[in-house]
C-alpha cells in the first residue's frame, strides 16, 4: 500500500507542477479565472470527482 501512496504522490505533483506551468503561460485575465477554479476544487477537498483539465489544444 505505502508504494501505491508514493506513485499517487508522484502523480498528483506531477499534474500540479504541469497545471502551474500552463496557468503561467496564460494572460492575467485567464490565470486569475484558473487560479479561482482550482482553488475551489482545493477547498472542495479531493472527494469531489470534478476536475479541471487544462489542454493545450481544447477540443470545442
Amino acid at each position: 500500500m505505502h508504494e501505491n501512496s508514493n506513485n499517487y504522490k508522484f502523480c498528483i505533483k506531477v499534474a500540479l507542477d504541469n497545471a502551474k506551468k500552463r496557468i503561467n503561460l496564460l494572460n492575467s485575465k485567464d490565470k486569475k479565472s484558473v487560479l479561482e477554479e482550482y482553488k475551489e476544487w482545493m477547498k472542495d477537498g479531493i472527494s469531489n470527482h470534478s476536475v479541471l483539465l487544462i489542454r493545450e489544444d481544447p477540443i470545442i
